[in-house]
This record gives structure tokens, C-alpha cells and sequence, in this order.
């Protein structure tokens, strides 16, 4: 064939292939199971090189580190959703969310040394129902054994732990009638004193099965100062002598195995300012409670008495549970604002005494009184409340708003009326149910907080 034909020919073929590249469908011609395609004349006339594929940006633990941080942000998030929102948070000072870290590490460390939390309050906590759930779930959490500190006189009985004295012993409060007062301010870390001048036997027992952690204690020891003559002390037969001193004496009997009943008998004249039934190691927690008082008496309390017990029993948090019993009286702003300074006085007094500890104020629960008829919240308690907190956190302590846990604005009618009731019919005070619900409450809260301090530690030790 001639050259001229074999060209012609090709470029036949070529305009043949360009019409087909023209009118041949994008998505091609189905024919049965088959699909015929034909590229396009774009294609076909594209004469750029092929682009090569993209390498990837990140490497695939580059890729693995950076989803993982996303989840730890989402997650960052949610508590402080919590921290910001929840009804139940803590007021921190300044919003301070490492407030808790050096309590927290303590707790850590517990199973070394004892950690003491000391809960004051006043009626509201009588009884330990408010105390004792707080202390079985840090000594499940924790460890730690016993019911703590207690008086040599108990005036209101626990429901977890019964006690009692043989003798009448006269005695000092830092609260309540002013005739109690001791000239001295000798009232002891728990605000009051008994005064020995005979023989007395002092027993202690449990009484709940359910509360398995402050069943039992290795160790009862007694304070006592102003040692007059011979103090006599006996414990599972074993007889102290102390000499005669101005001196606090602790009088420690340390038992080879945990028990449950202990009697101290003794003889002599001194101050008896309590006695601790605990173990070597663990968290321990005090109930203290104050009937009548109002949180402004510890400026009272002699100095020394407060910060030689809080170094030598490693306290990190004192729980100050106070302002109802204010509530009624508090009627104008001025009032309020003396009230609001006073409190600040205690906090910052026992800042002074027990400066590695941590002082968390909670606030007064939602009370009611009779307006109208019908069982309604103190018209002032709201800014009672709006006042303490701003105190506590000014003073660099923190605040736990019960009136806010129970709901608010009349939450105390609603607390009395459930079945069972979670108050009672004084509109003021905690049932034992109520007061079991506050305390789960408190500790979910601070188990959250103990929880953000646990996901951001190990960030924190690889910085």
C-alpha cells in the first residue's frame, strides 16, 4: 500500500476514535453483567504526568498520639462541664481546679501515714450520719480503720459507735450556754474539756454491722493535760503512769490485733480533751459535732491545743459545716456582713494553726419557716449563702453549697414529704436517710475531682 493510503488510513481511524471519545456516554453502555466504557477526549489529549499519591503527613504514632489527645480534650471537656454546671461541684477559690492536688496525694500516701480529715459542724452532723458515710467510702478508697476521735463524754449518741462514761464528770465548752466557758480557753481540739477528780471507766463499742471500716481500731490513745497528781491510766490490763505536768500528753495503747471494745479506767486529776480510736496508717475521720453553734468559736480555742494535734495527726482537711443555726437571726445586710466577717476570722485562724491543711466551709442546707401558712425558705438564706461563699473563697477556702445539692429554693418541703422523709418535721434538720443521701452526694463530688486530679497526673510528671 502507498504511504499516502497507509496515513489516510490512520487518520481515519484517529477522527473515528475521536468521534467515539465525543458521543461515547461518561457512565458507559450496560450490555448484560458488562459495562463498556470508552475515555474521554479530555483524557485521551491530557498530556500531564500522572500526579504522584501524597505521603501521608503524619506518621502512624503521630496519627495514634494526636486521636488520642482529641479524646483526652473531649474528655477534659466534660469535667469541666461538671465543675462549671453541676449543682454539687466544689466553689473553689479563684476556680482553682489543683485546689485538691495536695490533699489528693496525701490520700495516695495514706497506706504509709494516717491522713486526718476532721468534720466540724453543728446539730446537722450529730449523731455521725453525716460523718460516718463520708468516712467508710475514704477508708474503702483509702484504707483506714476507726471511728476516730471521740469525747470523754458522749452527749448524743452515734448511731455507728455507742459509748460510755461511769462518772459525771463537769465539763467546759468553747459553744452553747455561756456558763460552759472555761477561763483558761484549755477546750481541747474539739472545743470542749472534761475535768478528772475521781475514778472513771470510759467504753467504747460498735453498733452497725454495715460500717466494716470504724468497726475496729489497733490503737486508743487519751489527751490529756494539767496533770494535777498521778494520772492513772489502764487499758486490756495495761497500766500508765503519768507524772504531774501543764504538758498535752498523748497516752497511746497500741494493740497487736484489730478490736472492737475497748475500756480506759482512770484515776487522777487532769484536762481529758478526747480519745482517738484509729490504726497505724490509712484516713481517718472525726465527727465534731456542735449543737447550737454557730462556726464562730475556734478564735477561742487555746492556739497551741489546735496546731500541736493538727501536725502530729497529719490533718489535710478540716470540714467546717456551720450557718444554720445563724439563719433565723440573720434578718438585715448588716447582720450578714458581721456574720460573714466572723467566719472569716475562724477560717483564717485555723489557716494559721494548720497550715497543710485544707478548709472546705459547707454552706447551710435550704430551711424553712411558716409565711403565709405554708412551709417556705427563710427569705434571707439565699444571701446568707451568696455571703458565705464569697468569704470562704476569699480566704482561700473552698465551699459546698448544700442548699443548692438539695434542689434549692423550698427543696426542704420536697425532702420532707419523700417517703421515707429525708428531713424532718422541723423543716431544718437531716433525717438519717437525708443525711446518708448529703454525704453520698459530698463524696461523688469529691470522687470527681479526685478523678480529673488522676487524668491529669500522668500528663503533668511527663512535662
Amino acid at each position: 500500500m502507498k504511504p499516502y493510503k497507509i496515513t489516510l488510513f490512520l487518520f481515519s481511524v484517529i477522527a473515528v476514535l475521536a468521534v467515539l471519545c465525543l458521543v461515547f456516554p461518561a457512565d458507559g453502555i450496560r450490555a448484560g453483567n458488562l459495562t463498556l466504557s470508552f475515555p474521554s477526549l479530555a483524557e485521551v489529549l491530557n498530556t500531564e504526568a500522572p500526579e504522584e499519591a501524597a505521603m501521608p503527613e503524619e506518621s502512624p504514632e503521630e496519627l495514634l498520639a494526636r486521636q488520642l489527645e482529641n479524646m483526652r480534650m473531649q474528655e477534659r471537656e466534660q469535667y469541666l462541664t461538671y465543675f462549671r454546671e453541676s449543682n454539687i461541684r466544689f466553689n473553689l477559690p479563684d476556680d482553682d481546679l489543683t485546689w485538691f492536688d495536695d490533699l489528693f496525694e496525701a490520700l495516695e500516701h495514706s497506706d504509709s501515714s494516717r491522713v486526718r480529715i476532721m468534720h466540724y459542724g453543728d446539730s446537722q452532723i450529730e449523731g455521725d450520719r453525716i460523718t460516718g458515710v463520708i468516712r467508710e467510702e475514704l477508708q474503702e478508697t483509702f484504707g483506714g480503720i476507726g471511728p476516730g476521735l471521740m469525747p470523754i463524754i458522749e452527749t448524743v449518741g452515734s448511731i455507728n459507735t455507742g459509748q460510755a462514761c461511769s462518772a459525771e464528770l463537769r465539763r467546759a465548752l468553747a459553744y452553747g450556754p455561756a456558763e460552759a466557758r472555761a477561763r483558761s480557753g484549755n477546750y481541747g481540739v474539739m472545743g470542749q474539756v472534761a475535768y478528772l477528780d475521781t475514778f472513771v471507766v470510759v467504753s467504747v463499742w460498735p453498733r452497725i454491722k454495715e460500717k466494716k471500716h470504724c468497726r475496729k481500731f489497733t490503737r486508743v490513745t487519751l489527751l490529756a493535760d494539767n496533770i494535777g497528781s498521778k494520772l492513772y491510766v489502764t487499758c486490756k490490763g495495761d497500766r500508765r503512769v503519768i507524772e504531774p505536768t501543764k504538758e498535752m500528753q498523748r497516752i497511746t495503747f497500741q494493740f497487736p490485733d484489730s478490736t472492737e471494745r475497748v475500756s480506759l479506767s482512770m484515776s487522777g486529776y487532769a484536762n481529758l480533751y478526747g480519745i482517738l480510736l484509729d490504726g497505724e496508717s490509712g484516713v481517718c475521720v472525726d465527727n465534731i459535732p456542735m449543737r447550737g453553734c454557730s462556726g464562730t468559736m475556734f478564735t477561742a480555742i487555746n492556739r497551741r491545743h489546735l496546731s500541736e494535734f493538727y501536725e502530729k495527726e497529719n490533718v489535710r482537711l478540716i470540714l467546717l459545716e456551720y450557718g444554720g443555726n445563724s439563719v433565723p437571726y440573720l434578718k438585715t445586710d448588716k447582720s450578714i456582713h458581721d456574720y460573714a466577717a466572723s467566719v472569716d476570722r475562724q477560717i483564717r485562724y485555723l489557716q494559721q494553726q494548720a497550715p497543710e491543711a485544707k478548709i472546705l466551709l459547707i454552706g447551710p442546707s435550704d430551711m424553712s419557716t411558716r409565711i403565709k401558712g405554708s412551709w417556705q425558705t427563710y427569705p434571707k438564706l439565699p444571701a446568707i449563702i451568696d455571703s458565705l461563699r464569697t468569704t470562704a473563697n476569699r480566704a482561700g477556702a473552698a465551699y459546698w453549697d448544700m442548699y443548692e445539692v438539695m434542689g434549692g429554693h423550698n427543696s426542704m418541703a420536697q425532702w420532707c414529704t419523700q417517703n421515707p422523709p429525708l428531713a424532718g418535721s422541723d423543716h431544718i434538720h437531716f433525717t438519717k436517710k437525708g443525711g446518708e443521701r448529703v454525704a453520698d452526694l459530698f463524696c461523688k463530688s469529691l470522687m470527681l475531682y479526685y478523678d480529673y486530679y488522676r487524668w491529669r497526673k500522668p500528663k503533668e510528671e511527663t512535662k
